[in-house]
């Protein structure tokens, strides 16, 4: 028991999971960005889910997208 205390991950491998927990909260954002702004429009127009639904999946979209870009980066300097 005396060892797991004294145990430090290594520095990349602590931004490694920094960087995609902030992906992941990121993408996160961008879905109730959309959904707003889908909520939003809706309000004004008066067609209650259509813009909702767009928005929801638009904005799923966009953080999928930033996710995949971020991830490809991550391996292409890896390797």
């Amino acid at each position: 028991m005396k060892g797991l205390n004294n145990f430090r991950p290594p520095r990349t491998l602590l931004r490694k999971i920094t960087r995609i927990s902030a992906l992941s909260f990121i993408m996160v954002i961008m879905t109730f960005l959309g959904l707003y702004l889908g909520l939003y429009v809706d309000r004004i127009t008066d067609m209650a889910p259509n813009f909702t639904f767009l928005g929801l999946l638009i904005g799923i979209a966009i953080g999928f997208k930033g996710f995949i870009d971020e991830v490809l980066v991550e391996r292409r300097r890896e390797s």
